[in-house]
Parts: C-alpha cells; sequence; structure tokens
C-alpha cells in the first residue's frame, strides 16, 4: 500500500505552517485523521499535523485520565513486571555505549519505572513528565527526583548528563529542533541521545494504511521516517551510531530466539536510535 491519499477530504486550506524540520512549505497530503491534515513535506519527508494547532492546549491531552485509562495495565503486577523488563533489555543496549554508566535524564518519563530500572543499576537519574499525575506517581511511589513540565521549561544544568533517553515521546513534541537544541545542550560532550519512536515508512504502516495504530493526532504530531530522522538529527547536530528497529517483548524474542530474524527482516512498526553530541571543537 503507498500513501494513503485514497482516505484523505481534501487539502488543508488553512495557511500551513512551516515544516517542524527544514521550514520547507511545500507538502503533499498524505490523509486526513481526527479532522487534521497529515501532509509530508517536500524536502525532508516528514509528516506531520499542518493544522493550526492555537486553539489546541496539548497539555490537556495528558491530564490524570490519560494515564489511568490507557495507561491503568501498568499499575497491575504483570504490567510492572513487562515494563521493568524492558527497561532493563534497553539499558543493557545503552550500557554498550555507556559501560561506566553516570547521569541519565529521560524526558516523558512517566511512571518511572524505566528511570527506578536506572537507578537500581546504578546510574544517577533525573526525570521530566508532562502529565502531572503521572509524575506524582513517580515522585511519591519511586521516590524518584521527576520534574513536571516541559524540558525546556525545568532549569537542569547544561553539560550534565551522560544520557537522555525519550520512550514514545519524539512524536508528541510540536517542535522537535528546539527540543532538541535543548537536549544537546543539557548533554556532556559525546553523551547520548536515545529514542524509539514509529516509523510511517515501514512495512506495518504500508500494510495498515490509516489503520496504523500510530497514526492519532493531535496527540502524535510528526511521524517520523528514516530520511526526516536524519535530517532531523542532522539539524540538531546529532551523529548517528545505530538505527535499528524497536520490538515488543525483547526478552521473551531472544528466549524464543525470533529476536534477531525480526531484526533482519526490520519487522516492526518502531525505529530505534542511538546518537551522539560529538565533541566540541577546539
Amino acid at each position: 500500500m503507498n500513501e494513503a491519499r485514497h482516505s484523505t477530504k481534501g487539502e488543508n486550506p488553512a495557511t500551513k505552517r512551516p515544516c517542524r524540520i527544514c521550514g520547507h512549505t511545500e507538502y503533499s497530503l498524505f490523509a486526513v485523521k481526527n479532522g487534521f491534515h497529515l501532509e509530508r513535506c517536500g524536502r525532508c519527508s516528514l509528516v506531520q499535523v499542518t493544522d493550526d494547532l492555537s486553539t489546541v492546549c496539548l497539555a490537556d491531552y495528558y491530564k490524570e485520565d490519560f494515564f489511568t485509562d490507557t495507561y491503568s495495565w501498568q499499575h497491575e503486577p504483570k504490567g510492572q513486571r513487562l515494563m521493568y523488563e524492558k527497561a532493563n533489555y534497553r539499558l543493557g543496549e545503552i550500557e554498550k555505549f555507556k559501560p561506566g554508566k553516570g547521569t541519565l535524564l529521560e524526558v516523558g518519563c512517566s511512571f518511572g519505572f524505566f528511570l527506578d530500572a536506572a537507578r537500581t543499576r546504578g546510574w544517577t537519574t533525573v526525570g521530566v513528565e508532562l502529565g502531572e499525575y503521572a509524575a506524582r506517581y513517580a515522585q511519591e511511589q519511586l521516590g524518584l527526583e521527576v520534574h513536571c513540565g516541559m524540558v525546556r521549561g525545568c532549569k537542569l544544568p547544561f553539560g550534565q548528563f551522560d544520557v537522555v533517553a525519550l520512550w514514545d515521546v519524539i512524536e508528541h513534541l510540536d517542535d522537535p529542533v528546539a527540543e532538541l537544541n535543548h537536549m544537546h545542550a543539557l548533554l556532556k560532550s559525546e553523551g547520548l541521545l536515545v529514542f524509539n519512536t514509529p516509523d510511517v515508512d515501514g512495512y506495518v504502516r504500508r500494510l495498515q494504511g490509516l489503520r496504523w495504530r500510530c497514526f492519532i493526532p493531535p496527540i502524535h504530531l510528526t511521524n517520523f521516517g528514516p530520511r526526516s530522522m536524519e535530517a532531523l538529527l542532522e539539524k540538531t547536530q546529532f551523529r548517528i551510531l545505530l538505527r535499528t528497529v524497536a520490538l515488543p517483548r525483547e526478552a521473551l524474542l531472544q528466549k524464543l530466539r525470533l529476536f534477531w530474524l525480526l531484526k533482519k527482516l526490520q519487522f516492526s512498526d518502531k525505529m530505534l536510535v542511538f546518537a551522539q553530541k560529538p565533541v566540541a571543537p577546539t
């Protein structure tokens, strides 16, 4: 299946904002979903919401019911076991690049399970979470240092973090260039940026078309493929170390000996990216 234009309702009549990555203003209509126009940038290929969002309060989408309804399973013992299992797998991958551990910032840390696992493994952790309900859980139930708000609004020290991690976050950001520029400043020289995000150009999305689970504007504002992701990281002065697929239940797939097969086939609807802040020129 090619682009989802067959399901659209017509061109976006509003004056379009420049592309969130490259500033280009020429788009092709990709789809209309939930009343929002998704359009592909003609230069960097980012698929993004191009509607005027000035009357939309994005923070309203992350109130208590977002977490209690969507993520209620994470409060159950089985759900938490799965979250810690995934956290420890991801931390093991991070520690291949940063074996000495150090300071780790998670942006969009939700209930804090990844940070809690990192702290147990010897990392010094800090979290940022927009949703007050989730941030309060991480603070009160897990005893974590978590700041409530957007990362640019938190008074975190520049050049102090060895790792910045974002799990299922970057697609929510209205200005990913500004946010990643700020994270670049927070990282130490040769610090690691690691994140996952849905892959709009992957096999699963192409098979599912508009039924794809990750087309949920305005909660997801941007939909990246490899080309647009590379453009974003180049724009924000990060060097890609590794781009692969993010798989569910990684530890279980390894036990079943399916992990490397699925990795090789790139059969996932999410990408996993490790990027580095280069050494500043002297």
